[in-house]
């Protein structure tokens, strides 16, 4: 009763200011409860990374004694026109990279950085034409070269593998499965790149090629993991 008898007793003007005092009152009420949600966001996000991290050096059997420090980034910018060709990333020369390092994503060899600033680098994606490693099929150690090739109709990323020994066979159902090879010191050996379920020439008793169908969640990546040489 107190309070109401003395807020009749208030100017117009001194009823106007306390409404304002209130207002400063919700407002900064506002921004803290704002900061808060942040920083839980914010806290979210890192544990999430961590996670994805870890699931990169599981799924990929990558770990400390391969020599490399995996370092994550997350992609920034990727052209709808040139999707397979490259990519941009939110790490550059302040978190060690620098042009030529391999890079990886969930489901294998993505590609390596090109052009490298202080903040940002560019990826050239597997499927780049100008994209060129040394691999190997699984199970079999003798190197052949992978090349990126573009899309296939209906967007699926492909590449070739050539210089395939001539006693080696794939087919729809049983595909050999490429993958890098230490050989090129870009990536560990090991890391999937992709299957390949015919191969052409080698009757001569040569070599042989086949195309190379690569991992189709490539043009959904959100996040790659980058190889730093320790």
């Amino acid at each position: 009763m107190s309070d109401y008898w003395g807020h009749l007793s208030d100017s117009k003007n001194t009823l106007i200011e306390k409404g304002k005092e209130a207002s400063r009152l919700q407002a900064d009420l506002n921004l803290q409860t704002q900061a808060s949600n942040d920083a839980r966001l914010e806290i979210d996000r890192l544990k999430s990374l961590k996670s994805d991290l870890a699931e990169l050096e599981g799924s990929l059997r990558l770990d400390a004694s391969q020599g490399f420090e995996p370092v994550v980034a997350r992609i920034s910018l990727r052209s709808l026109s040139g999707w397979w060709q490259k990519i941009t990333i939110r790490k550059g020369k302040i978190h060690g990279l620098k042009p030529g390092l391999g890079v990886i994503f969930k489901g294998g060899v993505i590609g390596r950085t090109t052009s490298v600033n202080s903040r940002s680098s560019e990826i050239e994606l597997i499927t780049n034409p100008t994209f060129r490693i040394v691999a190997h099929f699984q199970g079999d150690n003798r190197p052949i070269t992978f090349q990126g090739i573009g899309i296939a109709g209906g967007g699926s990323p492909r590449g070739i593998a050539s210089g395939i020994p001539h006693d080696l066979t794939a087919n729809p159902d049983t595909p050999l499965n490429l993958v890098s090879s230490s050989l090129g010191g870009t990536f560990p050996q090991g890391i999937p790149i992709g299957k390949v379920h015919k191969l052409d020439g080698g009757e001569d008793g040569l070599f042989k090629s086949g195309k190379v169908m690569l991992d189709p969640d490539l043009s959904q990546a959100r996040e790659v993991t980058i190889l730093v040489p320790r």
